[in-house]
Parts: C-alpha cells; sequence; structure tokens
C-alpha cells in the first residue's frame, strides 16, 4: 500500500508536510498561518477540509503556529503528546478536538498507523513519527540535538525519510547568531548537522530505503548542496548506493513523494 508526501515548507520560518496514506490524509506539523497552509495544500491540489487530522511533533511556534485557527477553519481534529498539547495551549477547549498520543504507543487514522517516538530536542515533549500502510513504512524526525536509541528504532526500516539537517557546523560556528543561539543550536537537545544526520543516515538506511528528504536547512548557516553532499559522501565511503536525496525547501512545497 503507497504512501504518498509534500513538504509545504520546512525551516526556521515555518514545518508542514501532508501525508497520504491508507485512505488518510494528515497533515504532520502546522507551522505556517492557516492562510499559507491552505495556499501551501492548495498549490498541491488539496483542499484543506479534506484532511482527516493535524499531527504535531511538539509546540514550538514554527510547527504549530497555525495549527488551532486552521483546526478551527477546517474542523479538523489535532493529535499530539499531552505535553505538547499543554505547552501549545491547545487543551484548553479552544479547537474543535484534540487526542493525547504517548511515544510508543502506535494510534491509526483511517488505514495508517503513526507510531509516535521520543526525540531529544528542547521542547515540553517532542517526538518523531512512523507511519505505515500496509508493508510502506515511512519515518520522520526533524527536530532533534542526536540521534538516540529511540530514534533509530523510530526511523529503522523505512522506505522513505524526513530527517532534519539543520546546519553545516562550520558555517553556524562563524555566522552571525549570537554566542548563547549557537551553543542551543548545537547542544544535545538542538538541532542536527549536515555530517550527524549523514552519520545517522549510514546507520537506519538500508536497501528498502528508496528516498530521503532532508529538513529544516537553516537559510542562514546550511546550504541544499552541502547537506545533499555530505549524505552522499557517507554512502560513498560505505561503498553503498546511496538513495534518492532531495532538500526540502523553506519558500515553496515540493513535488509529492511516493513509496
Amino acid at each position: 500500500m503507497a504512501i504518498r508526501l509534500a513538504v509545504l515548507g520546512s525551516g526556521s520560518a515555518g514545518n508542514a508536510t501532508c501525508i497520504e496514506g491508507g485512505g488518510a490524509r494528515i497533515l504532520l506539523d502546522a507551522g505556517f498561518s492557516c492562510r499559507q497552509l491552505a495556499a501551501r495544500l492548495g498549490f498541491l491540489g488539496v483542499e484543506p477540509h479534506r484532511l482527516d487530522a493535524i499531527v504535531l511533533t511538539h509546540e514550538h511556534a514554527d510547527h504549530v503556529g497555525g495549527a488551532a485557527l486552521f483546526s478551527r477553519t477546517y474542523n479538523i481534529p489535532i493529535y499530539a503528546t499531552a505535553g505538547t498539547l499543554r505547552a501549545a495551549s491547545l487543551d484548553d477547549g479552544g479547537v474543535p478536538s484534540t487526542y493525547a498520543v504517548e511515544a510508543g504507543t502506535p494510534f491509526a487514522l483511517g488505514g495508517l498507523t503513526l507510531t509516535p517516538f521520543a526525540v531529544p530536542h528542547d521542547a515540553v515533549e517532542t517526538v518523531g513519527f512512523s507511519l505505515e500502510a500496509g508493508e510502506t513504512r515511512v519515518g520522520y524526525a526533524t527536530d532533534l540535538g542526536h540521534g538516540v536509541d529511540t530514534v533509530r528504532r523510530g526511523l529503522a526500516q523505512c522506505d522513505m525519510l524526513v530527517l532534519e539537517a539543520n546546519h553545516d557546523a562550520g558555517m553556524l560556528k562563524s555566522g552571525p547568531y549570537p554566542e548563547v543561539v549557537k551553543q542551543r543550536v548545537l547542544g544535545r537537545h538542538g538541532h542536527l548537522d549536515n555530517e550527524s544526520a549523514a552519520d545517522l543516515l549510514g546507520e537506519i538506511t538500508s536497501d528498502r530505503t528508496r528516498r530521503v528528504i532532508l529538513a529544516h536547512l537553516s537559510r542562514t548557516n546550511n546550504r541544499p548542496d552541502l547537506a545533499i553532499g555530505a549524505a552522499r559522501r557517507r554512502f560513498e565511503e560505505a561503498g553503498r548506493k546511496a538513495p534518492a536525496l532531495h532538500p526540502a525547501d523553506q519558500a515553496a512545497p515540493s513535488p509529492w513523494f511516493e513509496v
């Protein structure tokens, strides 16, 4: 059973991905305004009111900024951990319906099964997701400081991956960010740099992994060619054929990717 996805946009100015599989259609994160989310979905030919759910990874504004209004406007339920619902003020009755999910406990939306897994990031209760429809499996983790075992298990044996490659460490260290922000990004609960993302891909990908979308690229401290190059080198060094590698864009939706 196929799963397809399109990244509506990914980066510090907003993150959202539309995923279809098993007869379900979801919005994974909603970090743009309601108007922008609707416009970007429209670019992909998706009518907002035909979404089955909004699923959130954590409460930072670039992941939940449009969630409440979008939920109210189109009467779409929100799924997130209890910590995320609380931290994003989504558990106070201001949206049509919310459902608390737990890391390690699968839940189903139609024929699409989602399993949250814990992710090390500086938010209350950050998770990534594996998504399965039939024998097809997709992994999603966009904000993480390092690849702990829960992440490795959650992203293992996937046909397609969406993984953060936030920054080039050299560009970040010599760049314009204040020192406190640099240390946050570089920290164990910050964001993955290109080399760390490449190392993690080398560990978790298998022969079944056909496609990888590198997400949350910093516009100030990274470039798509650097992120793709780091990943490709790791596969070359290991004597392995790299899966198809794609950088997600902040400004415009990606095409549909299907496995």
